[in-house]
């Protein structure tokens, strides 16, 4: 079975109704017993699956803070041409061109070396979050729980119901068949014959709103377990045997639920977590008034269509150079030089050729900055003051429902030993009256009055008998005990 973790005051007298309902008794294949129901739900619960979804989101953020203590690493190129007279990006030399090919490549990374500790406090607070997660998706479970146990204990009622009009049918039948033959045989007045007549119309109406109270609770229950409406006809659930349903050992006193509901229940562990949480916020807010110190680091290299270089050994050239010393003299010198050949550098001699390094620090210092930091940490202040009231607040409510359940299983036992009672005496007034009837010392009045109160007493001992029995399991669930009736 599955172990379902207890909830917040919803619980009332319907979490018995949830564990009140598991059977001892092997069913039919397909009827369902309310682990079933449960289990199908935890399945397909829509406020569960969003639960669970928290708890991934939640992991995510943790994954997302602990990436922060790691340096970052970009790697950046380019690819482009310049038209016209330009500056040489490697060689910072103006040069004209109808098309300059330039491409560049670069790896930058940094990391923070210190913010204030706003690193680990994110990843505190992002594991607090995955905590806080956890316990909603409980809280989740928990509600689906109640709804789910609280529609299958109204079919059961209603079965109930619908058992009780079918015998009071049956039983005014009866009475109809033996007033007809009485009448035929002259030894009633027919007008005794048309007061059962109406009490069998009576009662065949009340078998039709049983029925359709029960087909409403039934489609209920399908709906909360998101199955087909049209298996409402069909549904069927396993009933507990009256055994499991009787529950005398009620606590003297709620004081163990209560101190064992303010350490477990994932409302209480959640309140606690935001008091955490909110804390870190205030330490998150004083950080910013501390400084922070970056590093950076940058290697890069590229390529410039601008840039040349010789291509092979240089050729010599002859040419005349003409020497003028006066007006009237004048020679003429046989000179040589050195031709070069320019080509465009190649691609991957730029590369090398063009690699460089950067390495920086920097440390920005917080002086002014118009009283943010100021509201933001008494901010953090009011809201960490909140969630410490909210946490009393949870304590509080848990401790007030803990103890109005103890008193409602108090006072769901003494009712049922009352009822019962009511019951045994309203019984045999309803037999002696039925008798006497029979035999013509009373009319069809008394015996409708008689039965109408041992209708209702039957009625009011069954509800009895199942209020404290799912009442008293409300205690259980608070000191985390197994819900069962077993």
């Amino acid at each position: 079975m599955r172990k379902l973790k207890p909830a917040i005051p919803l619980i009332g007298a319907l979490v018995l109704g949830f564990m009140a309902l598991v059977p001892l008794q092997t069913a039919a294949q397909e009827a369902w017993s309310l682990q079933r129901c449960l289990d199908h739900a935890f399945e397909h619960n829509i406020q569960i699956q969003l639960g669970e979804l928290g708890e991934t989101s939640a992991a995510i953020g943790t994954q997302t803070a602990k990436g922060a203590f790691l340096p970052n690493l970009d790697g950046n190129l380019s690819h482009g041409y310049n038209f016209g007279r330009t500056i040489d990006p490697f060689t910072n030399q103006f040069v004209e061109s109808s098309a300059i090919r330039s491409n560049s490549f670069g790896l930058s990374t940094g990391m923070v070396l210190f913010n204030g500790f706003q690193n680990h406090l994110n990843l505190r607070r992002a594991k607090l979050a995955q905590e806080s997660a956890a316990a909603q998706r409980e809280i989740a479970e928990n509600n689906v729980v109640l709804t789910i146990a609280g529609a299958f204990l109204n079919v059961l009622f209603q079965e109930e119901f619908e058992r009780v009009a079918e015998y009071n049918r049956q039983a005014t039948a009866r009475q109809v068949d033996r007033m007809r033959s009485m009448v035929a045989a002259g030894a009633a007045a027919e007008f005794d014959l048309y007061d059962v007549e109406a009490q069998l119309a009576a009662d065949e109406a009340n078998i039709v709103s049983t029925k359709n109270a029960l087909g409403l609770a039934k489609l209920n229950l399908v709906q909360l377990l998101q199955l087909p409406a049209s298996e409402a006809d069909g549904f069927e659930l396993i009933r507990p045997s009256d055994e499991d349903l009787q529950r005398t050992d009620l606590p003297s006193s709620p004081a163990a639920a209560v101190a064992y509901a303010l350490g477990s229940f994932p409302e209480i562990r959640q309140a606690e977590l935001q008091v955490e949480d909110a804390f870190i916020g205030l330490d998150i807010a004083k950080a910013n008034r501390y400084p922070r110190l970056f590093a950076s680091y940058n290697i890069g290299t590229g390529y410039s269509g601008a840039s040349r270089s010789i291509d092979g050994a240089p050729s010599t050239e002859e040419f005349v150079l003409a020497v003028v010393v006066d007006d009237s003299t004048s020679y003429d010198l046989i000179a040589q030089q050195e031709v070069y050949n320019f080509i465009t550098t190649p691609f991957d001699d730029q590369l090398s050729q063009n690699f460089n390094q950067s390495v920086f620090f920097s440390m920005n210092i917080p002086i002014f900055n118009n009283f943010s930091v100021k509201s933001s940490i008494e901010q953090a202040e009011v809201s960490a003051l909140s969630a410490q009231y909210q946490l009393e607040q949870t304590k509080q409510t848990l401790t007030t429902s803990i103890e109005s359940a103890w008193a409602d299983a108090r006072a769901a036992s003494e009712q049922a030993v009352a009822q019962e009672a009511a019951l045994v005496a309203a019984e045999r007034a309803f037999l002696n009256t039925e008798k006497r009837y029979e035999a013509g010392a009373s009319t069809a009045i008394d015996y409708a009055d008689a039965r109408t109160l041992f209708d209702n007493a039957r009625v009011n001992a069954l509800r009895a008998k199942y209020d404290l029995a799912f009442k008293s399991r409300i205690l259980d669930f608070y000191m985390g005990k197994a819900m069962t009736f077993r």
